[in-house]
């Protein structure tokens, strides 16, 4: 389907489009005869959410998509059920209360079990306990229940207040803008102001509940995180006092500095002792040689190095019990180490001039290996005295990772106490501090003049829509619609020649020779229609007429499709033009024609040889009527088909010698899609003329048959769209 279809469409159902406008034009009139004025009053919010604290002097940058959030947490708190209660009670006091109230009841309302049941006293109590309070009211309890009723009598509960109540954010403003309408100006002024200091009062209340609950929470928190704090200090100053530290890395320190002095010590006393071993040597090959009557020289130097040797060992005792950290001792016990180091050297050589005897020497080498003992006794003492210290160093390294791991569990435990301790500060200043930047910038005030009612913009839109209602309707039909309909469609989806076009007759009330013989005196649309199927009829019967061919066979693919009509139509049309007419009912699987025209059922019986035959014969079995030119040879019908019934010698092997006696010959089959009545009966036929109805579809089955209709080649006369709405004739 293109456009200029569907164009073509809507023209032809304009009036539909028209008649449907104007009934909505006039219902929106009527139904806004009766409207209320409404009177408007407006109050602006500044929230601060966009704006930078100045007072503070918080560098702070906006956040647009935070602020976004914040906008519209705060216009779902002011139209939350909460504050509009919190508004209806305000609204009940006043009318309760007040001389002049915002709503007055009419009779009726007067007259309801919700005004009569309800208690004004009770009332009063009621809405200003729960206004205190900042609460609801339940419908669980039945004075509460009886007071939603009336509220809602009075239109102060949450739907009839938010009916007219619009809150908005100004765009790209810091500004909330709160508009509400009513009967009343003054209600209007009163709803808007009032809802904006409830929402104060709830919004305030929120924070400072939110806010003692922090402190609470953070002060729990702080005391939980210092006692845990004590107990991790505790532990480690336990574990210093166990092992006897204060400080493990000062102690290791000292400790690895001793280690190195007592390993100096012990390597210049391991050198004396080198020392005083060849010394010893010496004087031991000199007793040899003394022995032997050789002369030997003295050693003037031993008794300074006796003396040498208590000195060192005498500071050397005083340096450990001092604990190894007097320098002014470790400095002069290595200045003797060197003077006795010196004189070792020397003493080692003779003097020459000198002599000493055998006894003196056996005396020196005593002195000597008692040295040399005193000597290996101090080294041993050393190495016993380095490996305790490497000893303590060692446990020194276990104790530190001990005392490293106390030290961070303490440090980890403090940090987190001094956060919930700024927190907690936090919390406790914030509370002295404004809890918002809510600001009223416009309080709302009575409206002078009442809101437009906009009757014509409420009517054009209602217009424009059940306009556009309509059309989209009326194209959703065509397009979703896959019947034939019109002969453009007939010619796209159907490969199949169309001869005629018949378009829709009240046969109901008129006959087929009344609608073809006389015009209908009635109705102008009737009378155009009923000629309009009389000059259809009658270029179908120039087809039929200028086609050479006299004996016709009328099928479909479908039933229902109006062949039966059609081929009495064609048949009186035919007798008009004097012409002698012979209509065969060959439909056995519904012999609607031999019905309708009450014709002889002779057909399945008839038989005469071929020597025998004459139009006599054939005259005695027709039905005749009183047009002229017209006879019927009816069937009985039933579920057989043509070659199943019609006996050896039938009526249609005679329609060649039939045809020199009638001018046409029209027999009618059974449709093509569901019996072969119509394929058996095409040999008889010169011509087949198929009829399609403007309300069927084309399916699968019905390709198949076009098909085989398309197989007749010149045989098949062309197609006849039947029974089309006026409305689609020229589409």
């Amino acid at each position: 389907m293109d456009v200029i279809y569907f164009v073509k469409a809507l023209l032809k159902k304009k009036w539909w489009i028209i008649l449907s406008t104007l009934l909505a034009l006039v219902a929106a009139f009527f139904f806004t005869m009766g409207r209320a004025k409404l009177y408007v009053s407006s109050a602006q919010i500044s929230t601060g959410f966009t704006i930078k604290d100045q007072i503070t002097l918080r560098d702070e940058n906006v956040n647009l998509y935070e602020a976004d959030v914040k906008f519209e947490n705060t216009i779902q708190t002011l139209n939350s059920p909460l504050v509009i209660s919190l508004l209806s009670y305000s609204l009940l006091i006043h009318d309760l209360t007040s001389n002049k109230p915002f709503r007055t009841l009419n009779e009726k309302e007067l007259k309801s079990p919700e005004y009569l049941q309800f208690n004004k006293e009770e009332g009063l109590r009621i809405c200003r306990q729960k206004l205190d309070s900042i609460q609801m009211l339940t419908s669980y309890k039945p004075e509460e229940r009886k007071l939603l009723e009336y509220m809602k009598l009075c239109k102060y509960d949450n739907e009839g207040i938010t009916k007219t109540l619009k809150v908005n954010r100004l765009p790209r403003t810091d500004y909330i803008d709160i508009s509400y309408g009513s009967e009343n100006p003054e209600q209007s002024a009163f709803v808007v102001n009032t809802l904006y200091q409830e929402f104060i009062r709830y919004y305030r209340s929120l924070r400072s509940e939110r806010g003692v609950e922090n402190v609470e929470t953070f002060e729990e928190l702080v005391n939980k995180k210092k006692i845990e704090l004590d107990a991790k200090v505790e532990a480690l100053r336990s574990y210093k006092s166990s092992e006897g530290i204060l400080n493990v890395e000062a102690a290791s320190g000292t400790e690895m500095g001793l280690i190195s002095q007592l390993e100096k010590a012990l390597l210049d006393e391991r050198g004396n002792v080198n020392i005083m071993q060849a010394n010893l040597n010496n004087i031991t090959a000199q007793i040899a040689a003394a022995g032997q009557g050789k002369t030997t020289f003295n050693n003037s130097g031993n008794n300074e190095i006796v003396s040498l040797r208590k000195q060192i060992n005498q500071l050397n005792d005083e340096y450990l019990r001092t604990g190894s950290t007097d320098e002014v001792i470790a400095e002069k016990v290595k200045a003797l180490r060197k003077q006795l180091s010196a004189l070792l050297s020397t003493t080692s050589t003779p003097v020459p001039g000198t002599t000493v005897s055998k006894d003196q020497l056996l005396q020196n080498k005593a002195t000597v290996e008692s040295d040399i003992s005193a000597a290996k006794l101090n080294i041993a003492n050393l190495e016993k005295k380095i490996n305790s210290l490497k000893y303590s160093v060692g446990s020194y390294a276990n104790k530190e990772a001990t005392v490293s791991t106390l030290q961070q569990e303490v440090e980890l435990a403090q940090d987190e106490y001094n956060k919930l301790k700024e927190k907690l500060n936090s919390a406790i200043d914030n509370r002295s501090v404004p809890v918002d930047n809510f600001r009223q910038t416009l309080k709302g005030q009575p409206a002078f003049k009442p809101e437009s009612s906009k009757r014509m913009v409420i009517m054009g839109m209602v217009g424009i829509a059940v306009c556009m209602l309509t059309t989209l309707g009326i194209l959703f039909k065509e397009f979703f619609d896959s019947s034939i309909k019109s002969p453009s469609n007939f010619l796209k989806n159907v490969n199949l020649k169309l001869i005629a076009t018949i378009n829709h007759a009240d046969l109901n009330k008129y006959s087929i020779l009344e609608v073809l013989q006389k015009r209908i005196e009635d109705k102008k649309a009737v009378v155009k229609r009923q000629n309009s199927f009389r000059e259809f009829l009658r270029k179908l019967r120039f087809e039929i007429e200028n086609s050479g061919k006299s004996i016709f066979l009328f099928t479909s693919p479908e039933s229902q499709q109006g062949k039966t009509t059609l081929v009495q139509a064609v048949a009186y049309s035919l007798s008009l033009s004097n012409k002698r007419v012979l209509v065969i009912d060959t439909n056995f699987c519904n012999n609607d024609l031999t019905v309708q025209l009450e014709a002889k059922p002779t057909l399945e019986t008839f038989s005469i040889a071929p020597n025998e035959f004459s139009i006599e014969k054939v005259r005695e079995i027709v039905t005749t009527y009183s047009i002229e030119n017209i006879e019927v040879i009816g069937c009985k019908g039933g579920d057989y088909t043509p070659t199943e019934i019609l006996p050896k010698n039938h009526l249609l092997n005679y329609l060649p010698q039939l045809k020199e006696y009638y001018d046409f010959i029209l027999f009618e089959g059974a449709p093509l899609n569901e019996y072969t009545d119509s394929k058996e009966l095409e040999k008889y036929a010169e011509g087949v003329i198929a009829v399609f109805s403007s309300k069927a579809s084309i399916k699968q089955t019905d390709k198949e048959s076009i098909e085989f209709l398309q197989g007749l080649g010149d045989k098949f006369l062309g197609a006849v769209l039947n029974n089309i709405n006026d409305d689609y004739l020229e589409l």
